[in-house]
Order: C-alpha cells, then structure tokens, then sequence
C-alpha cells in the first residue's frame, strides 16, 4: 500500500514517465547540430559583413539572383508535376500487385536508392554528353547531323532530377493506394459507372492524400537540391544550391551566401505552409499518403 502511493505521487517515477526522458538526448542532438547552425545562418546574412539588409538589398536589386530563384522554384515545379505523371499509374500498377510480382516491382523502385546521386547524375553524363548514348542514335538514325549539345542545359537536369525523385513520389502514393477499398470502384461499376467514371469519381478523390504527400516530399528536396543542377546544368542552368555554394566557398561572401539560404528556407516554409492550410497536413496528407 505504501508502494503504491508513493507511484501514485506528481512527479514519481514510473516506466511511462522514463520513457519521456528518450526525447531528451536526440532532442539536445537536434537543437546543438540543427537549429543552433540555423540561427547562425540566418543571424550572419543580417550581420556580416555589417549589421543590415544590404544582403538582401543585392538580392533583389540583381536580376541575376532573382532569375536564380525564379528558376529554382520553376524547376521544382517541373520536377513534381512530371514526378507525380510518371509515378501515378507505375504506383497504381503496384498497389495492385501480390506476392513475386510487387517485391521485383518494388526492388526496381528501391534499389536505385542505393546508388549515390552523384554517381545517377554522372550516368546522365554519359547519356546527355556530345558524343554519348542519345546523340550517337540520333546521328545514327538521321534525326540530326550533328549532335545536339543538352548539357548543360534544363532538358538534362529535369530529366536527372526526375529519375532521382521519381522514388520519393511512388513510394507514398503505393501506400495510400493499397488502403483503397477496391469494393468501392465495384460498387460504383454495379452502380452503372463505367471503369473510368469510377476511377475518376471514386479512386482518384480516395488517391489525393497520397498526391499531396509525394508531392511536398518531391518538391521540398528538390528545392535545396545541388549535385544534379551543378553537374548537368552549369551556368545556363542556376538552381540556388548551386549558387549559394559558389558565393561561400567560391567569393568567401558568406553574407550573401547566408542571405540566399535563408530565402530558399523562408520559400520552403511557405510553401509547406500553405500545404499544410490546403491538405490539413499531417492528418490530411502524410498520415493517409504514407
């Protein structure tokens, strides 16, 4: 009795109130490795070389680093919408799919995982390159008589960001997908719809949750993404990754460098934002979707 009133007691400690104290060490981790470097960041793009805003004064008083911008987020926009294209029936196909046949489907969309980005975006090199994979056929088959020159050039960024991607974009709509009841679709053939009314009016409204969670995942890490942009694009093709890059380690100016992050960080928390506003967030996207 005695041992029970003193568990009983504000603040005793019980296995429940233990386990809270697990969130302390990766909780300290976070703030120390994370959100402190974030500060600082943020802190030196109003501090160096002066305390004021004449980092972002430069900004937008250049065309040039609104251009990147500009081109940034349209390229994300790209990349997520031709994504979402070429994701959604290779997702419906799996959804669909039982024992061998989903684990090899699933082995071709994970495996590529595995392999560095950089080594992906080297690949596309070879493919892209004037005397590489694409050109020769072209030659060859008499489309062109001379090759064209894609890189560095959007066509090939796009199309190496997509393939890097396309993963982050299948991979939540399969799993919300398989939690479609399929009975439904049925229900509304019986119904007298024919199969594309009622993939149109029953499965496509059930597949937004997995639409808005691949989404946001695809177009936030395209957002800050550089080795693909940096090998395929070049100058003619400035993503911001690229550029913030250059203005730290190539001109030391590390006051426009950090002022340029912290945009690129203030875009992605209104973009996720206004996701959050549209799908309900958690509880509208990601919770159905992955």
């Amino acid at each position: 009795m005695l041992s029970r009133n003193r568990d009983n007691r504000p603040g005793a400690w019980t296995a429940t109130t233990g386990y809270r104290w697990l969130i302390v060490p990766p909780a300290l981790f976070l703030a120390l490795f994370f959100f402190w470097p974030l500060v600082l960041v943020v802190a030196r793009g109003f501090t160096d070389p002066v305390p004021g805003f004449q980092n972002y004064a430069r900004i937008t008083e250049s065309s040039l680093y609104v251009h990147v911008l500009y081109n940034t987020v349209e390229t994300t926009l790209i990349v997520t919408l031709l994504c979402l294209v070429i994701a959604y029936p290779v997702a419906y196909v799996m959804s669909s799919a039982r024992g061998t046949r989903l684990q090899v489907m699933a082995a071709f969309v994970i495996i590529p995982l595995w392999t560095s980005a950089v080594i992906r975006s080297y690949s596309w090199m070879v493919v892209f390159q004037r005397k590489g994979v694409l050109n020769d056929a072209f030659v060859a088959l008499g489309v062109a008589d001379e090759p064209f020159r894609f890189i560095p050039g959007t066509l090939a960024v796009n199309v190496g960001m997509v393939h890097i991607m396309l993963p982050f974009m299948i991979l939540p709509l399969v799993a919300n997908m398989r939690a479609i009841d399929r009975s439904l679709i049925r229900a509304a053939e019986v119904m007298g719809a024919n199969p594309l009314i009622a993939f149109a009016k029953v499965f496509l409204p059930l597949s937004v949750p997995g639409i808005s969670a691949g989404s946001a995942v695809v177009f936030m890490l395209s957002l800050g993404f550089f080795i693909t942009p940096a090998l395929l694009g070049g100058p003619k093709h400035l993503m911001a990754a690229v550029l913030i890059e250059q203005q730290a380690n190539v001109f030391f100016d590390w006051g426009l460098a950090s002022s340029l992050a912290t945009l690129l960080l203030v875009i992605t928390l209104v973009i996720y934002a206004l996701y959050v506003r549209v799908t309900g967030g958690a509880a509208g996207g990601f919770a159905k979707g992955a």
